[in-house]
């Protein structure tokens, strides 16, 4: 293992995580390897994937974030990390502003933030140079029949309050845009009620 690898998994055992699936998510991105690679991270809230991925190596990062608050945070925690100044973060909406083009793209627990799963996936997906990864509530099997159950009751409470809804979107219609766009699943897994994958593009 490398000094970069071994300083990823020091990152991912002591980083302050929102969620297991984000953990496990920024690992298996880093066996992929971040060294000397561009990353976007779409929704990169306080920046922790961000500040991994530069720890362990990448040339530059960018985040975009729609809370201006989060964007601010980002910017302290890749500075912590020591690396601000190949940071870029931008407050924004990823499934509207221009994406350029990066060597890993990276969704964690965001796609379900969106009603036009297919509008965000799209964008994101022609973004994306060598790996895309993401992680969504899972749609199929028996954590798919619980997910719609929770799913449908949280956004009728969500309505009521006027507060922003979660969506439940089909991995199979994910999975099928990227294999269209010349991506192969090379890793996948399922933590709690996410699924999370790792895609890699096809050498010609």
């Amino acid at each position: 293992m490398n000094a970069a690898a071994i300083d990823c998994c020091d990152y991912a055992a002591r980083a302050d995580w929102p969620a297991e699936v984000s953990r496990r998510l920024f690992e298996e991105v880093s066996r992929v390897g971040f060294g000397e690679r561009t990353v976007l991270e779409v929704g990169c809230g306080y920046g922790r994937t961000l500040a991994g991925a530069l720890v362990g190596g990448a040339r530059a990062v960018t985040g975009v974030e729609l809370d201006p608050e989060a964007v601010v945070q980002a910017g302290e925690r890749t500075a912590r990390a020591g690396h601000r100044d190949r940071c870029t973060l931008v407050v924004g909406d990823a499934a509207i502003i221009p994406l350029a083009m990066h060597d890993i793209v990276i969704l964690d627990r965001v796609i379900c933030c969106y009603d036009d799963a297919d509008g965000l996936v799209d964008r994101s997906v022609r973004a994306a140079g060598m790996v895309y990864a993401f992680s969504v509530p899972e749609s199929r099997g028996l954590r798919g029949v619980w997910n719609r159950l929770a799913y449908g009751l949280e956004g009728a409470w969500d309505r009521l309050r006027g507060q922003p809804r979660s969506w439940l979107h089909d991995v199979e219609r994910i999975h099928r845009r990227l294999a269209a766009d010349g991506f192969t699943r090379a890793v996948w897994g399922r933590e709690g009620k996410w699924y999370l994958a790792v895609y890699r593009r096809l050498q010609n």
